[in-house]
C-alpha cells in the first residue's frame, strides 16, 4: 500500500498476490494483546489519507493504495488476496482490546478509515482515491477467505472494532469497522473516476468459506462501530460483527464510463462450520452516519452470520455503451450446531441529517443470511445497448440440535433534511432476509438495453429441540 502513486502501463502487466496461511498449533497457551490504533493527521487544504488498524489473525490489507492514478492500454491489472486458516487451538485463552481507526479534520479531503479485529479480515484492493484510464485492458480482483481452523476448550474475548470519520468542509469519507471472523471487505474504492474504460473487462470476486470446527469454546465479541463525519460529504459507514460478513464491491463515490466493456461482481458466502457445546456472545454492530449541508451516505450495520452486503454503490455515475454488467450474490449455510448457546445484541443503523439535499440508505441486519445485495444509493445509470443483471440467492441447509438463540433485533433510524430527501431504511432480523435489488434515488436511462433482477431464498434447515427468543 503506497501513499501517492502514478502508474503508466502500455502492453504491460501489473500483478499483486497477497496470501496468508496459518497452520500453527496452540496448546495450553494464554495470549493478551493490546489494541491496534491508527489515527490520521490534519490538514488545512486538500489531502488524501487512509488509516488502517488491524488486530487478530490474518488481516490481509493488500493492494489498497491511497492515491492512485493508472493509465493502462492493452494491459492486465490483477490483485489476488487470499487468507487460509488451518490452525489448531486447544485449551487456549485469548483476549484482545480491539482495533480503532480515527480520521482527522481538514478543509477538503478524501479519507478511508478501517479498523479490523478478529480472524481473516480481508481488506483487499480498496483504494482510497483512484483514477483508472483503461483501454483494451483487463482489471481483476480476487479476494478469498477460507477458515478450516479447529478450536477446542478455548476462550476468546475481543474489544471490538471502531472506525470514526473526520470533519471537513467537503469530504469523501469511508469508515469501516469489522470484528469477528472472515470479514471480506474487498474491492471497495472510496473515490473513483474511471474515464474511460473501453473494450475492457472489470471483475471482482469475493468469497468466504467457513469449514471451522469449534468444540467446548466460548467467544465474546465487543461489537463493531462505524461513525461518519460531518459537513458536506459523500460517505459510506459499514460496521460488521460476526462471521462471514461480505461487504464487497461497494464503491463510495464512483464514476464509470464503459464502452464495449464488461463488469462482473461475484460475492459468495459458504458456511459448513461445526459448533458443539459452545457459547457465542456477540456485541452490537452499529453504523452511524454524519450530518452536513449536502449529504449522500450509506450506513450498513451487520451482526450475525453470512451478512452479504454486496455491490451496494453509494453516489455512483455509470455510463455503459454496448457492455454488460452482472452482479451475483450467494449465501449458503450448511453449518451444524449441537448444544450451543448464541446471544446477540443486534444491529443498529442511524442515518445523519442535512440542512440541504439528502440521499441516504440505512441497512441494519441481525441473524443469518441477510442478503442486502445490489442496493445502490444515489445511482445515475445511462445504459445504451447494454445488459444489466442482478441475481441474489440464499440457501439454508443448516442443522441445529439442542441449541438456544437470543437476539437483540435490528433497528434503523433515518435522518431528516431541510430540502430534498431521498432515503431507504431497512431493518432485518432472523433468517434469510433477502433485501435485494432495492435501489434508492435511481436515475436510469436505457436505450436498447436490458435490466433484470432475480432474488431467491430457500430454507431447508433442520431444527430439533431448539429455542429462539
Amino acid at each position: 500500500m503506497t501513499g501517492d502513486e502514478t502508474v503508466d502501463l502500455t502492453g504491460g502487466r501489473l500483478q499483486g498476490r497477497c496470501v496468508t496461511e496459518d497452520g500453527s498449533f496452540n496448546g495450553f497457551s494464554k495470549v493478551h494483546t493490546g489494541p491496534a490504533d491508527a489515527k490520521g493527521g490534519g490538514g488545512t487544504f486538500r489531502f488524501a489519507q487512509q488509516n488502517v488498524a488491524q488486530r487478530g489473525r490474518q488481516n490481509n490489507d493488500c493492494a489498497s493504495r491511497n492515491t492512485f492514478s493508472l493509465t493502462a492500454s492493452g494491459d492486465k491489472i490483477q490483485s489476488n488476496c487470499a487468507d487460509e486458516d488451518t490452525s489448531v487451538s486447544d485449551h487456549t485463552y485469548s483476549q484482545g482490546r480491539g482495533a480503532s481507526a480515527e480520521g482527522r479534520s481538514g478543509t477538503n479531503f478524501d479519507q478511508q478509515n478501517v479498523a479490523q479485529a478478529g480472524r481473516q479480515n480481508n481488506i483487499c484492493d480498496s483504494p482510497n482515491y483512484v483514477f483508472p484510464d483503461l483501454t483494451g485492458s483487463r482489471f481483476d480482483t480476487d479476494c478469498t477467505n477460507k477458515d478450516a481452523s479447529v478450536s477446542r476448550h478455548t476462550s476468546d474475548k475481543s474489544g471490538g472494532a471502531q472506525a470514526r470519520g473526520a470533519q471537513a468542509g467537503a469530504a469523501e469519507v469511508q469508515d469501516i469497522a469489522q470484528e469477528g471472523r472472515q470479514n471480506n471487505f474487498c474491492a471497495n474504492p472510496n473515490s473513483t473516476d474511471a474515464d474511460p474504460v473501453s473494450d475492457s473487462r472489470v471483475d471482482a470476486d469475493c468469497a468466504n468459506k467457513d469449514a471451522s470446527l469449534s468444540e467446548h469454546t466460548r467467544h465474546k465479541g465487543g461489537g463493531a462501530q462505524a461513525k461518519g463525519g460531518a459537513l458536506a460529504l459523500e460517505q459510506q459507514n459499514i460496521a460488521q460483527e460476526g462471521r462471514q460478513n461480505n461487504s464487497c464491491a461497494n464503491p463510495n463515490l464512483a464514476t464509470f464510463d464503459l464502452s464495449g466493456a464488461r463488469t462482473e461482481t461475484d460475492c459468495v458466502n459458504k458456511d459448513v462450520s461445526r459448533t458443539k457445546h459452545s457459547l457465542v456472545k456477540g456485541g452490537p454492530a452499529r453504523a452511524e452516519g454524519g450530518s452536513g449541508e449536502d449529504v449522500v451516505q450509506q450506513n450498513i450495520a451487520q451482526e450475525g452470520r453470512q451478512n452479504n452486503a454486496c455491490d451496494n454503490a453509494n453516489d455512483s455515475d455509470i455510463t455503459a455503451t454496448g457492455g454488460r454488467s452482472k452482479n451475483r450474490c450467494a449465501t449458503v449455510d450448511g453449518s451444524k450446531n449441537l448444544h450451543t448457546v448464541e446471544t446477540s445484541r443486534g444491529a443498529e443503523a442511524v442515518g445523519g441529517s442535512s440542512v440541504a439535499d439528502l440521499s441516504q440508505q440505512n441497512i441494519a441486519q441481525s441473524g443469518r443470511q441477510n442478503n442486502a445485495c445490489a442496493n445502490h444509493n444515489g445511482l445515475n445509470a445511462d445504459v445504451t445497448g447494454a445488459r444489466q443483471d442482478t441475481a441474489c440467492v440464499t440457501v439454508d441447509r443448516s442443522v441445529n440440535a439442542g441449541t438456544k438463540k437470543s437476539s437483540g433485533g435490528a433497528s434503523v433510524e433515518g435522518g431528516s433534511s431541510g430540502a430534498d430527501l431521498f432515503q431507504q431504511n431497512i431493518a432485518q432480523e432472523g433468517r434469510q432476509n433477502n433485501a435485494c435489488g432495492n435501489t434508492n434515488n435511481l436515475t436510469l436511462t436505457a436505450s436498447g438495453g436490458s435490466t433484470q433482477n432475480q432474488c431467491v431464498a430457500v430454507d431447508r434447515s433442520v431444527n430439533i429441540g431448539t429455542q429462539e427468543d
